[in-house]
């Protein structure tokens, strides 16, 4: 996950390698589900959210994703912090598989229907008429 921090200064950059304490996962109930992640940095950087969309990534990355390996699921996320095009730091972390099961629920009703990229940006801008802090309250939260 790329992070875009243009004029990067210190105290983000300490908030950054802090990292998060708790994290949100939230499928929406919109006719098209949309998978939300809301990370809770530190107060400098604050709470990011970031979504997606499996039908418009390569099946064989799906796949290979959705694969358990000796029964677990992969739960790895790697953050980049970027300034412009200057990498500025990398962080990675394993998230709880119950909440990494959640969103493999929610590829798995994506990959299922059948919808365009613009119905899926039609419930996602719906979803943004909520606040970060709001999309945050309404997901499934978990302690890192």
């Amino acid at each position: 996950m790329a992070i875009q921090m243009p004029a990067l200064i210190r105290s983000e950059k300490r908030a950054f390698n802090a990292s998060f304490k708790r994290y949100s996962y939230l499928e929406s109930s919109t006719p098209v589900p949309i998978a939300m992640w809301i990370f809770d940095f530190p107060v400098t950087f604050g709470k990011i959210d970031c979504n997606f969309n499996a039908r418009i990534v390569c099946p064989k990355y799906i796949d290979d994703y959705l694969a358990l390996e000796d029964g677990h699921v992969k739960n790895a996320i790697t953050f980049y912090l970027l300034d412009g095009q200057i990498l500025k730091g990398i962080k990675l972390v394993g998230l709880r598989e119950e909440a990494v099961r959640l969103f493999h629920k929610t590829i798995r009703k994506q990959l299922s229907m059948e919808y365009t990229k613009a119905e899926y940006s039609r419930y996602l801008e719906a979803m943004y008429q909520y606040s970060t802090e709001e999309l945050f309250r309404m997901g499934k939260i978990f302690k890192k």
